[in-house]
Parts: C-alpha cells; structure tokens; sequence
C-alpha cells in the first residue's frame, strides 16, 4: 500500500501521525489497545502523552511496536511523560508534542521558545497536544476564577 496521494510529486512523502492522550500507559489493556489502533491506522508517527511511566516502560513499548526510532520526556513523579514513536522513511520535518503546565509563568515560557524555535527553523512543522490553555473566557466553563484568569 502507498503512502503517496496520486495528485502529489512521486517524491512527497505523507506522514500520518496518531496523538494519544493515554493518561497512563501501564496497564495491561494499554499494550493491546495501542497494537489495535496501529493496526487500524497504520501511522507513520506517534505521539503518546500523559502517559505517568518511566523511560524503561517506553523502552519495552518501542521494542514491541515494530517502530525504528523514538524519543521521550520522562515523566516527573507519576505527572505527565511524552513519548514519541517514528518509522525510519518519515522525511525532514519538525513535530512538538505539547503537555504544557498549568502554572501561567511556564506557559509563558514554552510560548516563547515555540517562537523562537519558529523564528530559526524553516522546515514543516506540527505542535499537537494539551496546551493546558485557552484564548477566550467563552472557551470554558465560567465556574471558577481560575478559568477567567487563565483566558486573559
């Protein structure tokens, strides 16, 4: 099966990617769920997020999934973790897999590096994941004054 749509070059090569929001990847259903849903789809990446396990579990993940390259943010305590899984013929492109914080002062922060790192890099690029944010106050519901602060 090809991966080219017919109108594109022969050269151009497409990428589906598969982010999940996993919210812990140790239990033993998470394994067959994943392997279901890659069979399904067939993704040429993907991004796994909130998955609260250590590097070792993305190690055995990788060495079960049949994928050629990965990367990974470790979690912190048993909070978030980022993993990211990849097949050798995915072509020069940037992807950022965002499980940003709820602290106002961090967003900010990340914010800024998305822009700086989009001021010097002029490949494709995908940002896909939980912002932890929104832009306007109607985007949420009105029951707390965090919500209204966090949509200034």
């Amino acid at each position: 099966m090809s991966n080219r749509l017919p109108n594109l070059s022969p050269n151009v090569m497409l990428i589906s990617l598969l982010l999940w929001n996993v919210q812990g990847a140790g239990s033993t259903a998470f394994l067959a769920a994943l392997r279901e849903i890659l069979r399904m789809n067939n993704p040429t990446v993907i991004a796994l997020v909130e998955t609260h396990m250590g590097g070792d579990h993305a190690e055995l993940i990788a060495s079960k999934i049949g994928f050629n390259w990965h990367m990974r943010v470790d979690t912190e305590g048993f909070s978030g973790g980022i993993w990211v899984y990849w097949r050798s013929e995915v072509t020069p492109w940037y992807f950022s897999a965002i499980y940003a914080s709820p602290d106002p002062v961090k967003r900010h922060d990340l914010w800024q590096h998305l822009k700086d790192f989009a001021r010097t890099h002029n490949h494709p690029w995908l940002l896909a994941g939980d912002f932890n944010d929104t832009r306007y106050s109607w985007e949420r519901s009105a029951c707390c004054n965090e919500v209204k602060r966090r949509a200034q």
